[in-house]
């Protein structure tokens, strides 16, 4: 009697586990079935649309959809959302949105119409190149060094192999050009070190005459910069012509300009003195002087 007690009591225990099974795996494939449907509308709404975004979404959507649900209606979206994204792919390539137009055929699988999808990829990649280079060209117009770099290295390596090192030669003269013009800058500024840092950088091949002259340039104003005194005059050549003078007390420097000439210096100098009758007169000295500063000669007084 136990025994019968104890098994009618397993089989009920297992005929309500199996029904309980049953309602609960049917309820998830409803559940499921339910969920797949919801996406396909979704789908739908999303191809629509036809944005990048909603057809990312789109193609995200349909990527978890069951394997056996509605099948020849998946693959119909499938392609409808193929066929969107290469038509907006022609309409953004048409438009020049070259951004876009890359997007859209990242959307396109791989087996639909490949023919169609390569032919539109080839006119992309050559438009990309003619606007890389146009863009290249027209920075190195403006000596924008910075831009015409980064617009020369989108350039794809199916590009014209001698218009493309044509372009690459015309950034190598631009960037050392701009780097003599700096040192020339700097030059001016009396930023000797500097100067001599930024020349250094100059490809040693690039017109080794304008560097030379360059180099010999700030050996030449340090040098005369090394000889002024705070007012600007050559504190040398002063002392000397001061000796000259007939009221030495009386100097007043103005101005002094230095020109250089070869080994020697030209200088012009403006100054003031009191002259025999007792008056403050404005007068003008012109030399030649040594590297040192001393006197070589006298060219006008």
């Amino acid at each position: 009697m136990v025994k019968f007690i104890i098994r009618l009591f397993l089989v009920s225990f297992l005929i309500l586990i199996g029904i309980f099974g049953y309602f609960f795996f049917a309820g998830e494939i409803k559940n499921t079935l339910q969920f797949d449907e919801d996406r396909f509308v979704s789908i739908q709404k999303f191809i629509k649309q036809g944005k990048i975004e909603s057809l990312q979404q789109a193609k995200l959507q349909l990527n978890v959809i069951s394997s056996d649900f509605k099948q020849d209606s998946v693959v119909i979206l499938t392609n409808q959302l193929n066929e969107t994204a290469m038509v907006q792919a022609k309409v953004c390539l048409s438009k020049e949105w070259y951004g876009a137009c890359k997007e859209y055929l990242s959307l396109v699988s791989a087996d639909y119409k490949p023919n169609e999808v390569a032919g539109i990829r080839s006119k992309l990649d050559k438009a990309l190149i003619e606007k890389n280079v146009t863009k290249t060209k027209t920075y190195l117009k403006e000596r924008n060094l910075d831009k015409s770099k980064v617009y020369f290295a989108k350039i794809d390596s199916t590009y014209n192999k001698k218009k493309r090192q044509q372009l690459e030669d015309k950034i190598y003269l631009l960037e050392n050009e701009l780097k003599l013009e700096e040192v020339e800058n700097l030059i001016d500024q009396k930023e000797f070190d500097d100067a001599r840092d930024k020349i250094a950088e100059v490809d040693e091949k690039f017109n080794r005459k304008m560097v030379a002259e360059l180099s010999e340039q700030i050996n030449q104003k340090e040098k005369i910069v090394n000889l002024l005194d705070d007012d600007g005059s050559i504190i040398a050549f002063v002392d000397e012509f001061k000796t000259s003078m007939n009221d030495p007390a009386s100097f007043e420097h103005i101005e002094t300009t230095v020109f250089e000439k070869g080994k020697y210096l030209q200088v012009s100098m403006e100054y003031r003195e009191v002259n025999t009758y007792g008056a403050k007169v404005l007068n003008k000295v012109e030399a030649k002087l040594n590297e040192d500063g001393s006197i070589k000669k006298i060219i006008r007084k």
